[in-house]
């Protein structure tokens, strides 16, 4: 046990001190993907006695962390994870339906900053991993589909692009609001259809891209 937290003391210790910058960011999201707007279009569609339509997955939250290391040039290199969360919620007479979907990115970051000409402005290019997790509840229950529990996993990648504008607060803090878009190309996830409708293949492919927006605010901790 002492070797275990000597060497995460070490290794804690080697990564504080190559460090440039930490940056916890939240923010809200804005969601748009053809696929998923066609299941739930389908689900209501196929559903005309439903009194209130299931909203289509717009809005949510994300936060996300990132770290960068240490370089003397205005381009600096770095990792970043974030999270997302959505839902679309509608109550009908004598039952309520909610979709839940996450979605989880990490990923390599290419940070870009010039204070010499532009001080204060800063801009972010990420690539990353996507992985995904959507699942149904029914009237307050999770929802069993072929006998086992709706979810559905995905898994693909995302270019994100990040611009903002930092303020310093006090010696190494800052705060910067940001604006940032991304787009996941290929997001193979074969079950959101069945979830959303409890088809297969009828009205989406096994596959969607996904397109956000987003914008919130960042806390810098420089060093």
């Amino acid at each position: 046990m002492r070797k275990i937290l000597l060497f995460s003391f070490l290794l804690f210790k080697c990564m504080d001190s190559s460090a440039q910058e930490f940056k916890i960011d939240a923010s809200y999201t804005y969601l748009y993907s053809s696929q998923l707007d066609k299941a739930i279009q389908s689900y209501n569609f196929t559903r005309p006695i439903l009194t209130e339509k299931q909203p289509l997955l717009r809005h949510g939250l994300n936060a996300s962390a990132s770290y960068i290391f240490r370089n003397d040039t205005h381009f600096k290199h770095g990792f970043n994870f974030s999270y997302a969360y959505f839902r679309s919620w509608a109550e009908n007479k004598k039952f309520s339906n909610q979709l839940n979907l996450h979605v989880a990115n990490l990923g390599y970051l290419l940070h870009y900053e010039n204070t010499e000409k532009c001080r204060g402005f800063y801009s972010d290019l990420i690539v990353s991993a996507t992985s995904s997790l959507m699942y149904r509840v029914l009237n307050d229950e999770p929802f069993v589909y072929d006998e086992t529990l709706s979810k559905a996993f995905g898994i693909g990648g995302a270019v994100q692009v990040k611009f903002g504008y930092s303020f310093q607060l006090k010696n190494t803090c800052y705060l910067s609001p940001f604006l940032s878009f991304a787009y996941t190309p290929y997001l193979f996830s074969p079950k959101n259809e069945a979830i959303i409708n409890q088809t297969k293949g009828l009205v989406c492919r096994n596959w969607t891209e996904i397109l956000t927006a987003q914008f919130g605010l960042t806390f810098h901790v420089r060093q």
